[in-house]
C-alpha cells in the first residue's frame, strides 16, 4: 500500500517527472502532469528515448551532458532546456536530473519544471531594466552615482562628455576630489563646505547650483540633484546625482526645465515598468502556491471527512433518541461539515469547483431568496429588490449563484452593524470594448448585472485591491476565515463574468457581478425532492475504491441502506467482475484510481457489457476526466466527498429510479404491437409549417416520421421503410429535387409529394418525369393535402 501511495503520489505531482534508463535512454515512467503537457500516451513514450522531446539537444550532446553522473563525478544535474509537444509546440524547462541505482538497475530520475512563464516574466524584467539602461545612456542630463564612502561608482555618457573625464578615471575615486575641488578663484573647495556630498551623511536630497571643474582646467556652471540611494531596507547605500550644464540654460532656461522634468518623468515611467512587472511576478507565485494548496489537500482531505463522516452517522444509528452521547456525535458532525464546507470555499477560489450552469432568470432566483435573506439579515436590515423588465437569462449554477448572493449579504449586515439598508438589483447591461480594456480578463458583451449595495461603513482605498486575496479579512480574528469574497470571486470567474466593487469610507458599497447572457430558455424547476431517505430492495451495488477506509465505510452506508454490495480496489479488478457476469445495478466508482484502467473507461466498459447499469462517480478532487473547464459533463452523475447517508441515498435511489423507467419504457417499445398505418416520411427544415403539417397527416392516419435536411432524410430512409414521402424542395443542405430524384431511382415503391411554393419542374435536373411525384403548391389546407395523398395511391394503383 505504502508503494501504492507513493506512486500515486508520483502520478499526482505538479512537476513533471520522468523515470528513463541509463543504458539506452528509453522510457520507463511519465507521470500524468508529463503525459498531458506533452500530448503523447505511455504507450508512445516507452518507444521514444530521452532526447526526442528535446529538439535543442542532439543525442550526442545530451550523452555528453549526463557524462558526469555516468561517471560519478556529480549527483545531480541542474540544467535549463527546451520539450517539445506532440503537437509540435514548444516550452522552456529547468530539469533537476539524478542517477538512481535500484536493485541493480541504473535510471535516470528527473523533476521538470515548467519556467516559460518565469522566462518570459524575466525577459519583460530585464527588457525594462534594459530600457532604463539606455535611458541614462543616451540621455543628454548627467548622472553620476557614489557609495557610501562617496566614490563614483557610475557615470553616464553624458557625465563622460560634461566633464571630460571617462569613468574609469573617476572610478572609485570621491568625486568631489575630480570635478569639484577648487573655486573659480582658485581657492581651495574642501568636501565638508559641498552641498552635494552633504546628501548621503544628512540623508535628504539637495540641490542647487555650483561650479565644477573640466578635466582641461576650465570651470562651467551646472544644476545639480544629488539624493540619498535606498536599499530594501530603507539603509541609505549612496548617492545619486542629476547634473545640467547651465551655461545653455543662462540663455535659455526654461527650455532646460522642460527638458530635465520629461527625463524624470521617463525614469520614473521605467522605474514603475519594472516595479509592476516584479509585483506580477509575486502575485503569480503567491497564486499558484495557493491552487497548488487547494488542488493536492482536496482529494485526500475529503477522503479523511468521508471516513470520518460516514462512521459518525452509522455509529448516530446505533444511539437511542435521547442518549447523551449523541450530543458529541452532533458537535463531530458539524466539524466534519465545516471541514466539508472550507475545502469548498478553497475549491471556489481556486476555480477547481465542479459547477451545473443551467439557464437562469436572476430576477426570479432573487425573488424566491427573499424570506431567506429577511430572515438571515434580521429586521434590522431594510431589504429592497429592484428588478428591471425585459430580463436576460444567463447561464450559472444556481446553487452555487444563491451561495454568493447570501455571502454578500452577510457581508453587507457586518458593515452596516445590523442596521442599514440592503439594496438587491438585477437587470441587462453591456460591457463594451473601452471597458474591456480597463480590466483584465473582461471579454465585451451582453451580461445580466446583480448589484448589491449597502449603507455600511465601506472599505478603505488602501486595501480594496486586497479584499478578494484568500484569507484577507478586515473582521476580528475568528470572525472570519477570509475566504468568502475570494470564493465569490473563483466563482465568478469560473462562470465566465466580472466583478467589480465601488465603496467610499462611510457611505457604504456596491459589489456589481456581470454574468454573460444566454439565449436558452429558462429550465422548469425540478420537483421537490422526498423528505424520508429511500431504501434499497436489495440491488447489486459494486463499489470501486482505492482506499480501504473510505472503501469499508461506504459499504457499511449501502448495506444499512438496503443494497448488496460488491467490492474492488481497483478499476482492473472491477472490470474482472463485470466481465464474470454476475448481475450489477450500479456502479459507484472513485474518479482519481490506480491501475491500467481509468474511471471513464471502466463506466464505458461497464456500459457495453451491461446497458441498463447505472454510474455514480464519487471525488474529493474536481481536476479530473470528468470535469472540464469546471463544469460536469452532460449525462454525468458526481456525488463529491465527503457525503452523508442522505445525500448517498437520494443519488442512488434517483439513478436507480431513472434507469429503471428508461428500461420498462423500452421494454413497452418493443412489446408494442407493430401499427398498420401506412408510413410517411415528412421532410421540411421550417418547425412551424413541420408541426403543423405532421399533425395534418396525424389526423388523416398516417405514421410521421419527421426530417428536417436531406442528410436526415438519407439516413430515415436507410433506418426505416416508407410507403411515402412529402418534402419540400428548398433545404439547408441541398435541393429537395436531388433527393425526390435519388428516391424515385432507388427506391421507386415510394409515393413521393413535392410541397413548394414554385412550380417543381422548374428544380427538375436529368430526366425525372413529372409523373413520378404529385405537387402540392404551398400554402396547402387538409383538404388539398387529403387530395395530394388520394392521387398518390391512385398512381400507385
Amino acid at each position: 500500500m505504502a508503494s501504492d501511495r507513493l506512486g500515486q503520489i508520483v502520478e499526482d505531482a505538479a512537476s513533471e517527472v520522468y523515470l528513463f534508463s541509463a543504458e539506452d535512454f528509453t522510457f520507463t515512467l511519465v507521470n500524468r502532469g508529463a503525459r498531458e503537457n506533452l500530448g503523447y500516451s505511455m504507450d508512445e513514450l516507452r518507444s521514444m528515448v530521452a532526447w526526442d522531446i528535446k529538439p535543442e539537444l542532439s543525442a550526442d550532446a545530451f550523452l555528453d551532458l549526463v557524462q558526469p553522473l555516468l561517471r560519478g563525478e556529480k549527483t545531480t544535474l541542474e540544467y535549463e532546456t527546451v520539450h517539445q509537444r506532440k503537437d509540435g509546440s514548444r516550452y522552456s524547462v529547468l530539469t533537476h536530473l539524478q542517477l538512481i541505482i535500484t536493485e541493480g538497475e541504473k535510471v535516470f530520475y528527473a523533476a521538470i519544471q515548467d519556467i516559460t512563464k518565469q522566462k518570459e516574466t524575466n525577459a519583460a524584467l530585464t527588457k525594462a531594466s534594459t530600457r532604463l539602461d539606455a535611458i541614462l545612456s543616451n540621455t543628454t542630463m548627467a548622472i553620476f552615482m557614489m557609495d557610501d564612502q562617496q566614490q563614483c561608482v557610475f557615470m553616464n555618457r553624458a557625465a563622460e562628455e560634461l566633464t571630460g573625464y571617462k569613468f574609469e578615471e573617476t572610478a572609485g575615486r570621491p568625486l568631489h576630489d575630480v570635478i569639484h575641488h577648487t573655486h573659480p578663484d582658485g581657492r581651495h573647495f574642501p568636501i565638508e563646505d559641498c552641498a552635494i556630498d552633504r546628501a548621503f551623511p544628512e540623508n535628504h536630497q539637495t540641490q542647487g547650483e555650483e561650479t565644477f571643474v573640466h578635466k582641461d582646467g576650465s570651470f562651467y556652471p551646472v544644476g545639480f540633484t544629488a539624493s540619498p540611494m535606498k536599499n530594501e531596507a530603507g539603509k541609505t547605500v549612496g548617492t545619486v546625482i542629476e547634473v545640467r550644464d547651465l551655461r545653455e540654460e543662462l540663455r535659455a532656461r526654461n527650455a532646460e526645465i522642460e527638458f530635465n522634468n520629461a527625463l524624470k518623468i521617463k525614469i520614473e515611467e521605467a522605474m514603475a515598468e519594472r516595479d509592476r512587472l516584479e509585483a506580477q511576478l509575486v502575485q503569480a507565485q503567491k497564486m499558484e502556491a495557493v491552487g497548488q494548496l487547494t488542488g493536492g489537500i482536496a482529494h485526500d482531505f475529503n477522503n479523511l471527512l468521508q471516513v470520518v463522516g460516514s462512521n459518525l452517522q452509522l455509529l448516530s444509528k446505533e444511539l437511542a433518541e435521547g442518549d447523551a452521547k449523541r450530543r458529541f456525535v452532533d458537535n463531530a458532525m458539524a466539524g466534519v461539515s465545516r471541514g466539508a464546507k472550507l475545502t469548498a470555499q478553497l475549491l471556489a477560489f481556486g476555480r477547481q469547483q465542479p459547477l451545473e450552469p443551467k439557464p437562469q432568470n436572476l430576477g426570479r432566483l432573487v425573488r424566491g431568496m427573499d424570506d431567506m435573506l429577511r430572515r438571515t439579515l434580521g429586521e434590522g436590515i431594510e431589504v429592497e429588490t429592484v428588478i428591471s423588465g425585459g430580463l436576460w437569462n444567463c447561464l450559472v449554477d444556481p446553487a452555487q449563484l444563491e451561495n454568493v448572493i447570501l455571502n454578500l449579504a452577510i457581508n453587507a449586515r457586518d458593515a452596516m452593524a445590523h442596521h442599514g439598508k440592503l439594496t438587491i438589483e438585477v437587470g441587462n447591461a453591456a460591457l463594451d470594448d473601452a471597458y474591456a480594456r480597463s480590466q483584465p480578463n473582461v471579454t465585451p458583451g451582453q451580461y445580466v448585472m446583480l448589484a448589491i449595495t449597502d449603507t455600511g461603513s465601506g472599505i478603505a482605498p488602501e486595501i480594496m485591491e486586497k479584499v478578494f486575496d484568500p484569507f484577507f479579512t478586515t473582521k476580528e480574528t475568528g470572525e472570519g476565515t477570509g475566504l468568502g469574497l475570494s470564493m465569490v470571486y473563483g466563482f465568478i470567474k469560473q462562470s465566465g463574468g466580472h466583478i467589480k466593487l465601488y465603496s467610499e469610507e462611510a457611505q457604504g458599497t456596491t459589489v456589481r457581478v456581470y454574468l454573460p447572457r444566454t439565449q436558452r430558455k429558462e429550465e422548469s424547476a425540478p420537483q421537490t425532492a422526498a423528505t424520508e431517505t429511500p431504501i434499497g430492495s436489495g440491488e447489486v451495488i459494486l463499489v470501486v475504491e482505492d482506499d480501504a477506509a473510505v472503501r469499508e465505510t461506504a459499504v457499511d452506508l449501502l448495506r444499512d441502506l438496503g443494497y448488496a454490495v460488491l467490492t474492488a480496489e481497483n478499476a482492473d479488478s472491477a472490470l474482472a467482475i463485470v466481465k464474470s457476469g454476475v448481475k450489477i445495478n450500479l456502479l459507484f466508482t472513485d474518479v482519481v484510481m490506480p491501475g491500467k484502467v481509468r474511471s471513464p473507461e471502466l463506466a464505458r466498459e461497464t456500459k457495453a457489457h451491461l446497458p441498463n447499469v447505472g454510474v455514480l462517480f464519487t471525488s474529493g478532487y474536481t481536476q479530473n476526466a470528468i470535469v472540464h473547464a469546471g463544469r460536469l459533463d452532460e449525462g454525468v452523475d458526481l456525488l463529491s466527498k465527503p457525503y452523508t447517508r442522505e445525500r448517498l441515498a437520494l443519488k442512488i435511489h434517483e439513478i436507480l429510479t431513472r434507469h429503471s423507467e428508461t428500461t420498462h419504457m423500452a421494454r413497452e417499445a418493443e412489446q408494442a404491437p407493430a401499427s398498420d398505418a401506412p408510413k410517411i416520411l415528412l421532410v421540411e427544415d421550417d418547425a412551424l409549417i413541420c408541426m403543423a403539417t405532421s399533425d395534418m397527416l396525424a389526423d388523416l392516419g398516417y405514421a410521421v416520421t419527421e426530417a428536417d435536411s436531406v442528410a436526415a432524410a438519407e439516413r430515415c430512409l436507410a433506418a426505416e421503410r416508407f410507403d411515402l414521402m412529402f418534402t419540400d424542395l428548398g433545404l439547408p443542405d441541398g435541393s429537395g429535387m436531388d433527393l425526390v430524384q435519388h428516391v424515385t431511382q432507388l427506391r421507386p415503391e415510394i409515393a413521393v409529394i413535392i410541397a413548394s411554393g414554385a412550380d417543381p419542374r422548374e428544380y427538375a435536373k436529368g430526366e425525372t418525369e413529372a409523373t413520378r411525384y404529385v405537387s402540392l403548391m404551398k400554402p396547402y389546407d387538409e383538404h388539398s393535402l387529403k387530395r395530394a395523398l388520394e392521387q398518390c395511391r391512385e398512381t400507385a394503383g
